[in-house]
């Protein structure tokens, strides 16, 4: 069983897929920036809760402009 599946978190491959983003690059842009959240475990160990990652992105959305 992956770590993944036990505690419910993510590896940055498979929130890349979550997400579906071209490249872990564009995952750790995201963690460069500071628009998701995540649990550092080690050296080079990261952890994205799922949850948390959609509520960091809904605040991100640009609501459309509504049409006079």
């Amino acid at each position: 069983m992956k770590i993944s599946d036990q505690y419910g978190l993510l590896t940055k491959e498979e929130l890349r897929t979550r997400l579906n983003l071209p490249s872990i690059a564009m995952v750790e842009q995201l963690m460069r920036t500071k628009k998701i959240p995540y649990i550092k475990l080690g050296y080079r160990t990261v952890r994205f809760d799922w949850p948390k990652i959609q509520s960091a992105l809904e605040k991100l959305t640009i609501l459309e402009a509504r049409q006079r």
